[in-house]
């Protein structure tokens, strides 16, 4: 069997053999190919052999039960290249506890419990490596800091609309692409210029029995093999779908929204097409002013996600690229009413250290400002917007009779519509909130629609606010469910994620053994000499209760955060607005404290993307 240096090498480092023993391990394993959509077993199946991925990308899926008692089958993960599948199965003969299907066409080695046995009797420590790999495997799922994107080579690119701005988006593309590592530039009337064992591909040429030996080839000798599809159903695009990781269909916002004929083979409900992550990726006018019409690209499409990028300007064709890599930063902001202005802080600190935001998420406060940032507003300008919006427009005392909640909502739907008007799908950076669904107990994740409609739905806290109503089922305040999304943002294409808890994590005793009555409050209040009793408003308690139910999962998800930020925001209250100014200082001292070393961590990692 003919094995590249590669995987003997990983042969070797993985069941630490000595350079003698790798060839007699090597002869038990056999060669297995699949192709994109097919799957090498599913959950259940009998467990009786370990598998190597040696090419391509397997898709990690398991079946779960709903209440209606439908089986459904949820994408759990993803094995790359060098990764193993089956050792748990293997050595406890256990069925196979999730289903593995290619992403793509891959190939993989194998070998089966007899002989793995046979080669076990001969090199004893083969079965301790394979029990530490099990270990090391479960430890790096049980500590949630996963990354969400896995390496990517192969990258497809697929112009929907033809023109010189698309041209040059691409070249720009591979640019920023190569600051990543090699990248070999696929063009089909010029593969003969990248060594290929064919000069050029036309729309009806078939593919070459050579050409695809080649390309598995390139894998090993470059980060990014990209694959510049043809704008027509060809041999060549069909080829270089299934061979993707990820495909980017590249459209010119001044042509017409609705897809070409030639685009149902790259919508294809066909699993070899649909398997892997499609992204539409909108090139706009250099002089366009703000981003509209997005909706009529994306309703037409079945995407994963969707970029925007104005024609010439360096910034957006480097997040593009960031994204692709697997290098894009997301920023998660959490709940926490008043105490969230200090998410203003750690945006302005952010800024200032030249940190190139990606993506961002958010519950309550922090969605609403979070939105003001994926506007690509500076700092200034969402602290102006915030002070009119809560300092001055005062949503916290806009009380009302209480049927559904103590506060109207009304000067809160104003600001957010005055703050944040069109569409979430139209914002310059990729944004999602959450809000919590009030008779299921499930969780909305808002990533198209109104923004104002989004953030007040978000935003609406229990008992404090009114409901907000979405799919016609009553919502309430995403901090109910999550109110800190890191886990949504690590299923986004990115690969870091900053995130801001403001959670308390001190605790206060009273001064009193019982709750004074509401009498005896009241006199402390307004007569000067009186004892004074430290006890919340009623709208603090109701936001301080909804807090605290989500407590736990807050600082849970936290830890799964490269960079965990706790702004000193415990003193003030939660609807302290006319501390506006103190609670933003308090999130950027310590965004600059923790910043610094951070910074440098991601300095040292190899293929980080450094500060602007």
């Amino acid at each position: 069997m003919s094995i590249n240096p590669r995987i003997h090498d990983l042969i070797g480092r993985y069941f630490d053999l000595d350079s003698d023993e790798i060839e007699p391990v090597l002869e038990a394993f056999r060669q297995e190919t699949l192709t994109g959509g097919e799957w090498l077993f599913r959950q259940g199946d009998p467990g009786d052999s370990l598998y190597f991925l040696v090419r391509g990308r397997l898709q990690v899926w398991i079946d779960q039960e709903s209440d209606d008692n439908v089986t459904n089958q949820t994408l759990v993960g993803e094995v790359m290249p060098d990764e193993t599948v089956g050792e748990i199965s293997l050595l406890t003969g256990q069925p196979r506890s999730a289903g593995i299907r290619a992403a793509r066409d891959s190939q993989l080695l194998k070998i089966d419990r007899a002989e793995f046995d046979q080669l076990a009797e001969r090199y004893p420590r083969m079965t301790m490596k394979l029990a530490g790999s099990i270990a090391a495997r479960l430890q790096r799922r049980t500590s949630g800091n996963s990354a969400s994107t896995r390496r990517l080579t192969n990258i497809c690119l697929v112009p929907i609309t033809s023109n010189s701005r698309i041209e040059a988006f691409v070249g720009e593309l591979v640019n920023a692409l190569g600051k990543f590592g090699a990248v070999l530039d696929l063009s089909p009337d010029k593969l003969g210029h990248a060594g290929a064992p064919v000069t050029a591909l036309d729309t009806s040429s078939e593919i070459p029995p050579a050409l695809p030996g080649w390309l598995d080839e390139q894998e090993d000798r470059h980060r990014f093999v990209v694959y510049r599809a043809h704008a027509a159903t060809s041999p060549w695009s069909q080829l270089a779908v299934r061979q993707a990781d990820m495909v980017l269909l590249l459209a010119d916002t001044t042509a017409q929204p609705q897809p070409q004929a030639w685009e149902t083979v790259f919508d294809s409900k066909d699993d070899a097409f649909r398997l892997a992550q499609h992204a539409l990726v909108l090139v706009h006018p250099a002089e366009q002013g703000e981003i509209r019409g997005t909706r009529a690209w994306l309703e037409q499409r079945d995407v994963n996600f969707h970029l925007h990028a104005f024609s010439g300007h360096r910034p957006d064709v480097e997040r593009v690229a960031r994204v692709v890599a697997g290098r894009a930063l997301g920023l998660v902001l959490g709940a926490g009413a008043a105490r969230g202005f200090s998410h203003i802080g750690v945006y302005r600190a952010l800024t200032e250290a030249g940190v190139e935001i990606d993506w961002i998420g958010g519950s309550s406060i922090g969605a609403i400002l979070g939105a003001a940032m994926a506007k690509k507003h500076s700092p200034e300008a969402v602290y102006q917007a915030a002070y009119e919006g809560f300092v001055v427009g005062k949503p916290f005392s806009n009380y009302t009779l209480p049927l559904v909640s103590l506060l109207s909502g009304r000067r809160m739907m104003k600001a957010t519509r005055k703050l944040l008007p069109g569409r979430i799908e139209d914002l310059p950076l990729p944004f999602f909130c959450l809000s919590s669904n009030l008779d299921s107990g499930s969780i909305n994740i808002h990533t198209s629609g109104p923004i104002d409609r989004a953030v007040q739905a978000t935003a609406a806290m229990p008992g404090a606010l009114p409901p907000a109503v979405v799919n016609r089922h009553l919502a309430v305040d995403g901090a109910v469910l999550n109110g800190l999304p890191v886990d949504v943002m690590r299923r986004c294409p990115v690969g870091e994620v900053v995130a801001v808890d403001l959670s308390s994590r001190k605790t206060y005793e009273v001064d009193y053994e019982e709750l004074p009555s509401a009498w005896t409050l009241l006199r402390s209040r307004w007569l000067p000499f009186g004892r004074r009793y430290r006890v919340p408003g009623l709208v603090t308690l109701l936001l301080k209760s909804t807090e605290i139910g989500s407590v736990i999962r807050v600082r849970e998800q936290g830890k799964q955060a490269d960079l965990l930020l706790n702004p000193d925001v415990r003193k003030f209250g939660m609807t302290q607005v006319a501390a506006f100014e103190r609670i933003v200082e308090a999130g950027y001292r310590e965004a600059l404290e923790k910043l610094p070393d951070w910074l440098s961590q991601r300095k040292a990692s190899p293929g980080a993307t450094q500060p602007k």
